[in-house]
């Protein structure tokens, strides 16, 4: 891997997050393809440069048919799809390098990267350079239009002005700024960050539902004094509630909840990590979280709330048919399970 400053980017028309309009890399713009400066020049385009920082030149090995087939119009997307995930699996190489520095230089500012930090990529070879966008909402440099089988397309976009006014005034239920942060750190790529909010989050609720059905048996100063003293019993908690409240959480919540817990406990006294290649179980733990906060908190509303337009929320989330694994000779992105059955002609 080559640690690399001092490059600049060259952008026709303008700069985009996207990187669609870059053009060129390098440390000056003096060995630019002859082609492409004879083209720039002859059609008067505007380009732009830009300073990088720092940019990483990673050195792996890739599917020669894959990088052929990258640049071919027909065999395109199905090589993307490829590309997405090795670029992907080479996040897990950069952070062991980022890590490393951090050991050894306690540097106050870097930080372990995920899709998020780095989405977009450029894949290099003789046969040509493709521009890898590891989630599609990295890709978007403008809000994208919905076509609704009638009428004219609209911007996406899910709330209006007087909608967002009136949420001004509405107050969270304890633990749900936790549930919010869980969501965001999923799709962020921070999968051990995940768990502990969404655990975080179920905590807070069982306290203030216990809370509540205290208050319908006890004076104020004897529930504050009964939840202090089980404060650090969870379980103990939980089975108060139900019993106080009459309700039984389905078994099958009841299981992911303890395995939630029991991933929270590895991390917090164990320093376990979540990996990318692990990120399925984190997602589990983040989706079957929030169905138990609809359980405990038991307001239909705001299940609601949360549960409808999910397709809607969910345009632009990272996407994968590819698993990895970082072997002694490098990267190997396996076949879909999916695929394994079908035949080499299929």
């Amino acid at each position: 891997m080559e640690v690399r400053s001092g490059l600049r980017t060259l952008h026709a028309t303008e700069v985009l997050d996207s990187q669609r309009n870059c053009i060129h890399i390098g440390p000056n713009h003096n060995n630019v393809d002859p082609e492409l400066r004879e083209y720039i020049d002859e059609h008067d385009v505007p380009v732009l440069s830009r300073k990088c920082k720092t940019v990483l030149r990673v050195h792996s090995r890739c599917n020669g048919d894959v990088l052929s087939a990258a640049q071919s119009e027909e065999r395109q997307r199905v090589a993307h799809w490829y590309l997405k995930s090795f670029c992907e699996a080479h996040i897990e190489v950069v952070n062991k390098l980022v890590q490393r520095y951090r050991l050894a230089t306690y540097d106050y500012f870097p930080y372990e990267v995920s899709p998020w930090d780095i989405p977009v990529w450029f894949v290099e070879s003789e046969k040509g350079t493709t521009r890898v966008v590891l989630f599609s909402y990295a890709d978007w440099d403008w809000k994208p239009l919905i076509r609704p089988k009638e009428g004219p397309d609209e911007t996406y976009r899910l709330i209006d002005p007087s909608s967002l006014q009136a949420a001004m005034a509405t107050d969270p239920t304890a633990g749900e700024l936790e549930l919010l942060d869980a969501v965001n750190l999923m799709e962020r790529g921070d999968y051990t960050g995940a768990v502990r909010r969404i655990t975080t989050a179920i905590e807070a609720v069982v306290e203030q539902v216990l809370r509540v059905e205290l208050a319908k048996r006890y004076e104020a100063d004897d529930v504050e004094r009964r939840l202090y003293a089980s404060q650090n019993d969870f379980s103990g908690r939980l089975r108060q509630y139900q019993k106080l409240s009459e309700r039984t959480m389905p078994e099958e919540l009841s299981a992911d909840l303890e395995a939630t817990r029991g991933m929270r406990h590895d991390i917090v006294h164990r320093g376990a990590r979540i990996v990318h290649a692990e990120r399925g179980k984190a997602q589990r733990s983040v989706d079957t979280g929030r169905w138990i906060f609809n359980w405990l908190e038991n307001r239909e509303d705001h299940a609601v709330k949360r549960e409808k337009d999910l397709a809607m929320r969910s345009l632009g989330r990272h996407y994968s048919i590819y698993d990895t694994e970082i072997t002694p000779e490098g990267v190997v992105v396996h076949k879909p399970l999916f695929l394994e059955e079908q035949t080499e002609e299929t």
